[in-house]
Formats: C-alpha cells, sequence, structure tokens
C-alpha cells in the first residue's frame, strides 16, 4: 500500500513541478518580450533568466569567446569597391 502512495505523490510532484516551471516560463518571456532584452546579456530578472535556461536560450556573443590577440577584421562589415560613377 505504501508503494501505491508513494507512486501517487511522486507522480504528484513531478505534475506540480511542470506546472510551476510552466508559469516561470511564461512570465520571463512576457519579462523578456515587454522590456525587449532577448539580445541583452542580462536578462530583466530572475523568471528571465530561468525561462533563458529552461528554453536553451543562452546569448553569447561570438566576440566573447575569441582569444585577445585575434585580429578584428572579422567583425568588419566587408569591403566592396565603389567602382565609376558616371
Amino acid at each position: 500500500m505504501a508503494a501505491i502512495y508513494t507512486t501517487i505523490f511522486v507522480v504528484a510532484a513531478g505534475f506540480a513541478f511542470v506546472i510551476v516551471v510552466t508559469v516561470v516560463v511564461i512570465v520571463g518571456v512576457r519579462r523578456e518580450e515587454r522590456y525587449m532584452t532577448l539580445e541583452n546579456r542580462q536578462a530583466p530578472g530572475a523568471t528571465a533568466h530561468l525561462a533563458r535556461m529552461v528554453l536553451g536560450r543562452y546569448v553569447r556573443r561570438e566576440y566573447d569567446a575569441l582569444p585577445d590577440d585575434f585580429p578584428d577584421d572579422h567583425m568588419l562589415p566587408p569591403q566592396r569597391s565603389a567602382g565609376t560613377r558616371y
């Protein structure tokens, strides 16, 4: 009988955890959309930070991971010649 109660408790706790995480993600995504900060490195709050972690949206700029002696030429837009103008 104890095994049945334990199984029911585990299922109920798992369901409650899924509901709580869903609400946190909804609130966090709303904060991200409200403040338009999805491309920023800093999340606007704890719920937005948790929503980023749950949804797998970690914003990392490419140049943050480059070594210090790496040339900055790759970040410039490609140069085009002006050509001849008539």
